[in-house]
């Protein structure tokens, strides 16, 4: 294709579906009512793709097939920082790097196990370790577990404990910790969660987010404070 050839709706579907089988045009224009691409239009209405509105779909629906990315996401990664469409969809990356944790979390992308293990720099038999052990929690999508960011979080805090000495049994006392916590606060909570009253269960998950916060903050002095014979602090 030449760079200034411009291409109707017929055609860019005709050239994707070998990649993309379940392509349609019908796909495609619900991509430009959501504002993911935008095509040209001729003075009669018609759509004109160049091969940069080519490339722009072609990673729009890498992301989707291979990284499960919500389309909400997608358009608010395109908005705010903009994709090297040419770099990124060579490889079928999400185009996170490694120390990009919070774009990730940011913009809700769910990754695979080998996703994660890319973004994290630990091993895919290390994380399914992890997810026999109850500290990451998946959902299967097809033949694929997907998860969400909060899952690269915990292994990129696992991985430097690893480093510091720790073995994977260890993290287990999360876990059991994590546990017995939120089923005190979903005791304290669950009247307001089930309650069929939008305001009640708004100011819950508003309370919620205060007792994660407090919770937080005793514990790591408690933790502190038992310690303190350490004079690490």
């Amino acid at each position: 294709m030449s760079k200034h050839e411009l291409f109707n709706i017929s055609q860019v579907c005709e050239s994707l579906i070998g990649e993309f089988p379940e392509l349609t045009v019908s796909k495609i224009r619900y991509l430009e009512s959501q504002g993911l691409i935008k095509p040209a239009r001729t003075e009669s209405g018609y759509r004109k793709f160049s091969t940069d509105d080519l490339d722009q779909l072609v990673w729009i629906l890498r992301q989707q097939r291979d990284y499960f990315v919500p389309l909400k996401a997608l358009k608010e990664r395109l908005e705010r920082t903009g994709v090297d469409f040419k770099s990124d969809t060579g490889s079928g990356d999400s185009g996170l790097k490694a120390g990009d944790t919070q774009s990730l979390l940011a913009t809700g992308i769910s990754l695979d196990v080998e996703g994660l293990s890319r973004a994290s720099g630990v091993s895919k038999e290390k994380i399914e370790e992890l997810t026999e052990l109850g500290l990451l929690k998946g959902r299967r999508v097809g033949s694929k577990e997907i998860f969400e960011g909060d899952s690269l979080l915990t292994i990129k805090s696992a991985k430097r404990l690893f480093e510091l000495g720790m073995e994977t049994r260890h993290l287990r006392m999360y876990l059991v910790a994590a546990q017995r916590e939120a089923g005190v606060i979903e005791q304290l909570l669950s009247g307001k969660t089930k309650s069929g009253d939008m305001e009640s269960r708004t100011e819950a998950k508003r309370e919620l987010e205060e007792v994660v916060i407090l919770g937080r903050e005793i514990h790591k002095c408690l933790l502190k404070l038992s310690l303190d014979g350490l004079e690490t602090w």
